[in-house]
């Protein structure tokens, strides 16, 4: 059932990619093309399909990277975002304080070992639940959402992995959010060059 889950996973992925690719192109020829790639992503030819090989690659991606490109690909046969600025820039924000804080020290620049803290720690989870609490009430509900269902799919252990980081971050998407952030600041601070693709926060 893991590798379901992670071929699953590594094809959403490859499909993102693709509706980021077909944006040029007039809304049917778009949405059909994104259909027979989605088709053929998941159709094995010599041994693997391009998922299976996407996954071979980068092994299983994080359950915010499944969310993120989830909404591309929603977007990819429309063209609409679903997702606001607000809410991405939350996350966005979220995901690089966590990659912050989990990857420097993980690589043993001092004693401490954040990455151990995902092995079950009380703490640990009584602040993902607080974060999560706060991130609902100041109406980050993607971030909330993103949260909940990484605790939830770690609690169903979808993955091989125990740690509750991997269900959390991945290293795509924190060289995503990290790249996302410096694209926003580089933008009019009034937002006038902001584009959410029609959709709300």
């Amino acid at each position: 059932m893991t590798a379901v889950f992670g071929l699953f996973g590594s094809g959403l992925l490859c499909l993102a990619a693709v509706a980021a690719a077909l944006r040029g192109l007039p809304e049917r020829a778009r949405a059909a093309a994104w259909l027979t790639a989605g088709i053929l992503i998941f159709v094995p030819f010599a041994a693997l399909s391009a998922a299976g090989y996407v996954r071979g690659v980068i092994g299983d991606v994080s359950i915010t990277t499944l969310v993120l490109a989830g909404a591309a690909c929603a977007r990819g046969p429309t063209g609409r975002n679903p997702i606001g600025h607000r809410n991405m820039l939350a996350l966005m924000g979220l995901v690089a304080a966590g990659a912050a804080f989990l990857y420097p020290f993980a690589l043993g620049l001092t004693y401490f070992d954040p990455y151990a803290l995902g092995y079950g720690s009380i703490g640990f989870i009584a602040a993902l639940f607080a974060l999560t609490l706060v991130a609902w009430y100041a109406r980050f509900y993607l971030a909330a959402i993103v949260v909940t269902a990484a605790a939830l799919a770690y609690l169903a252990g979808i993955y091989e992995s125990r740690n509750l980081w991997d269900y959390l971050l991945d290293p795509l998407v924190s060289l995503f959010a990290a790249g996302w952030l410096l694209r926003a600041a580089r933008r009019s601070p009034s937002g006038g060059n902001r584009s959410t693709g029609g959709t709300a926060d």
